[in-house]
């Protein structure tokens, strides 16, 4: 990029001989940044200054033309990253100027721009050590405050326990057993890329089994508290067995990750039976189809509905005051299991043949 030549209007200003020459005034002597997450930036940008600056370095790459460039100067590893990018927030500063050049005062820049650019990519290649120039060009601006911020998309982890809900969203469920199945789905989000399973534990965090696929009868469990957690390991992972802690998982692998959270699951014994039988929703089967009936009063029903090997036919909403129906198409012949889920009332499970 071209500048052309701007005549001095005023006088060259003295530099106080009480000035403050910034630490990283030298290129010798850079300031060390860090890389953070594309989201963190301009938050934890690092405040700079070259008010007080000299000019340390050759005439810029892209900005040759001036008679004055103070400079001030950082550095950073690129870590794992094959791409960088530079933030500029301008405080006092008027005019500006960005070179990245290698780990050398003496090399050639890569980067190069000026005002009013305050956004730059720096390509990079991972585990290599860079400088950063920052300059004005006093025939152009006037030197001052800024803030600089390097981020970069960050690598997928290889272990992350992530977070752990129902299928449903939640991360409380209070059921009740009743002989009659209570299936949950149990999801973990998580972003690595190791493996990922889902333990049920006792309140104290006592492993009782492992859940594959995440399902669960919360019928077959006795009345008490349990938590639903997320592993994450790399190689081999052991201390997964009933009656172990889940403070002895351990992996031979680089890594082994607990989830954030847990799923807490409150099991009690049904009571109001008298209420469950008076219950105004209805699951019945009218030819190849399924009629879901919920009371004029309501409220409307989440329904499940899975075929004889527990796996997922449907799920969708009732709406109240009229029957629901559900087109099976010759699916999964056998004996169905329905759940309707409604706010302030206990679920109601049926089977039904198809």
């Amino acid at each position: 990029m071209y500048r052309p030549l701007a005549l001095l209007l005023a006088t060259v200003p003295v530099l106080s001989a009480v000035a403050q020459v910034p630490g990283n005034d030298s290129c010798a002597f850079p300031e060390p940044l860090a890389i953070h997450d594309l989201l963190e930036c301009p938050l934890l940008a690092v405040p700079g200054d070259n008010g007080q600056a000299t000019w340390g370095g050759d005439l810029p790459a892209c900005d040759g033309n001036g008679l004055s460039f103070p400079d001030v100067w950082y550095s950073f590893n690129s870590d794992v990253h094959s791409e960088v990018f530079l933030q500029l927030v301008p405080g006092t500063i008027t005019d500006w100027g960005i070179e990245v050049m290698p780990d050398s005062c003496l090399a050639t820049s890569f980067v190069c721009g000026v005002w009013p650019l305050f956004q730059f990519t720096i390509p990079t290649v991972p585990g290599t050590n860079y400088r950063i120039r920052v300059f004005t060009n006093t025939d152009f601006g006037s030197p001052g405050t800024f803030s600089l911020c390097l981020s970069a998309a960050m690598p997928q982890p290889l272990c992350d326990g992530g977070v752990v809900k129902t299928d449903q969203g939640d991360t409380t469920v209070t059921t009740c057993t009743d002989g009659m199945a209570d299936p949950l789905t149990l999801v973990s989000y998580s972003q690595g890329s190791a493996p990922t399973t889902l333990i049920l534990t006792d309140a104290n965090d006592t492993i009782i089994t492992e859940l594959p696929g995440g399902l669960l009868d919360a019928d077959t469990l006795h009345t008490g508290t349990y938590r639903v957690h997320a592993v994450s390991w790399d190689g081999n992972l052991t201390g997964l067995a009933p009656g172990r802690s889940t403070n002895n998982l351990h992996s031979d692998g680089l890594c082994v990750e607990l989830s954030d959270n847990h799923v807490s699951l409150y099991v009690e014994l049904c009571t109001g039976m008298t209420d469950a039988q008076a219950d105004p929703r209805t699951v019945r089967m009218d030819g190849e189809a399924l009629l879901i009936g919920i009371g004029a009063a309501g409220p409307a029903a989440h329904v499940t509905v899975l075929d004889p090997l527990g796996r997922l036919l449907h799920r969708g909403r009732a709406p109240a005051g009229t029957d629901t129906r559900i087109a099976l198409n010759g699916r999964a012949r056998g004996t169905l299991l329905v759940r309707l889920d409604s706010e302030g009332r206990a679920p109601l499970v049926r089977r039904v043949l198809y």
